[in-house]
């Protein structure tokens, strides 16, 4: 709490400077072209004792917000005179309605900065602090074989996984290896996540269709295939049984099978059948 009111009151603070800074340059501006206009009158007038007292204005509202501490620094507009480290000798007119700043910066306005860069500082590191217990509150992701995932969706299982020998896909009227499960679903049914994990990619293929891949630790990826209605994004970490997405209509490859679920699971990019992890139901 008291860490609290600390940045807080360095938060106004800061806000004060800024506005200070602002208003005064505002002002600044005003008091060079108000006495370039009395050396040469052109017939464009500005109303700068109305500028003069809205600058006192806000900066006396500043103050108030921020309290009474604050509310000292803010007890009028800051003229060419009274501005400090800037002084009539420090100006000079570059002829074009711009002023050159000559001097140095005096000891109050690097005091100042020096106080904003502590600020940015401590600001920066409690990012950083807040980062990093974020990471450590999330537990490392951990999966082995012996583990047991769930069933994205409950159906039977369409075409099997087969990578030592083909199997035949009614649709292509041909055989092929298959890396993964095809397992039937009805269009618009729920999918949910087989484990803890985080998604590390979306895409669209034109066989699966919508596809979402996840890590779920050890090396170990799942990828679901055919999806619509997809309710996470990449980088997004779910825990096991969360919505992902609903079934889709089949991509032209399964339109003889009909809509289903295309799961796979990877061990170090080397698919292996799922199986052997999936609970029994």
């Amino acid at each position: 709490m008291k860490r609290r009111r600390k940045n807080q009151r360095k938060e106004k603070m800061v806000m004060l400077c800024s506005s200070l800074f602002v208003l005064t340059a505002l002002t600044m501006t005003g008091v060079y072209v108000k006495e370039k206009n009395q050396q040469q009158d052109n017939g464009y007038v500005v109303d700068f004792s109305s500028l003069e007292n809205t600058t006192r204005q806000k900066t006396e509202e500043i103050g108030e917000a921020v309290g009474e501490e604050s509310a000292s620094a803010a007890s009028g507009p800051a003229t060419k005179e009274e501005l400090p480290g800037v002084h009539n000798s420090d100006m000079s007119n570059m002829g074009d309605g711009t002023v050159q700043e000559q001097g140095e910066l005096s000891e109050d306005w690097r005091s100042d900065i020096t106080f904003l860069d502590e600020i940015w500082e401590e600001e920066e590191l409690l990012q950083e602090e807040t980062q990093e217990t974020q990471e450590e509150q999330e537990p490392e992701l951990v999966f082995s074989e012996e583990e047991s995932l769930l069933w994205p969706v409950v159906g039977n299982v369409l075409i099997n996984y087969s990578m030592d020998k083909t199997v035949y896909f009614a649709t292509l009227r041909q055989y092929k290896y298959n890396p993964a499960i095809i397992i039937q679903a009805v269009p618009g049914e729920t999918i949910t996540a087989a484990a803890d994990g985080i998604v590390t990619k979306i895409e669209k293929t034109e066989e699966t269709g919508n596809t979402i891949t996840m890590d779920i630790g050890s090396g170990y990826r799942v990828i679901y295939g055919q999806l619509d209605n997809m309710q996470v994004k990449e980088g997004d970490r779910v825990k096991a049984g969360d919505l992902l997405a609903s079934v889709a209509q089949p991509t032209k490859y399964y339109s003889v099978e009909g809509s289903n679920v295309y799961f796979a699971l990877t061990k170090d990019g080397t698919p292996i059948d799922p199986m052997g992890s999936l609970e029994n139901i």
